[in-house]
């Protein structure tokens, strides 16, 4: 069961969520239309610049001894992490800009940005799940796009929902977190990426 449980927290990891965002946005959404080579340089730019990299900073954190074990257990090594990856959503966001990608889609990304500053000022004093965040961040983007262009992704949904409960599950029999600290996660991040859809849905009017 622990081998199952900390299987699903590696596949299910914080840093992969932006990536997973990219891969459903051009699935469910009309973005589906662009041709193969760019959505692998849309889905290739995120995973590289938003799990790639952060997560080599990580290791090297490890390798030098700032940091105990990979799940960065202790949240006062969190900090830096935090600060490296909103930097990294930062880069991304600005490569998808580039890559003229329509303002709903980098309204996600900002809100992503923003629930991870809110989670590590959090940090400071109470240990929130980064990996419910990240959940909760991918959920809040589809139920926003789905808003947006009045589609309604349901295996998208379902997919999510499920995840969600995994990860919350194995989160807490690996005693990383506690029930609290999950749903508080999974909380904060949807609402972070469902209330930047409303910036990115008002903003199409302006």
């Amino acid at each position: 069961m622990r081998v199952l449980a900390n299987f699903i927290s590696g596949l299910f990891h914080p840093l992969l969520m932006i990536t997973y965002g990219v891969i459903l946005a051009l699935t469910f959404t009309y973005l589906r239309v662009y041709p193969t080579s760019v959505k692998l340089l849309l889905v290739g730019g995120a995973f590289l610049s938003t799990a790639l990299i952060p997560g080599g900073f990580i290791y090297l954190m490890v390798k030098h001894g700032s940091a105990v074990d990979l799940e960065l257990s202790d949240r006062r090594e969190r900090v830096v992490p935090y600060l490296i990856f909103i930097a990294s959503i930062g880069i991304c966001t600005f490569y998808m800009y580039k890559m003229m990608l329509p303002v709903w889609f980098l309204a996600m990304l900002v809100g992503s940005g923003i629930s991870l500053i809110f989670a590590m000022f959090i940090n400071f004093v109470w240990k929130i799940s980064a990996h419910a965040l990240g959940v909760g961040g991918l959920l809040g983007g589809i139920m926003g796009v789905a808003h947006i262009h009045l589609i309604n992704p349901y295996w998208g949904f379902v997919g999510v929902l499920l995840m969600g409960g995994l990860v919350g599950m194995s989160r807490i029999y690996l005693r990383r977190h506690t029930p609290m600290q999950v749903y508080a996660g999974f909380l904060l991040g949807f609402l972070c990426t469902f209330g930047s859809s409303f910036m990115g849905y008002y903003y199409l009017f302006i």
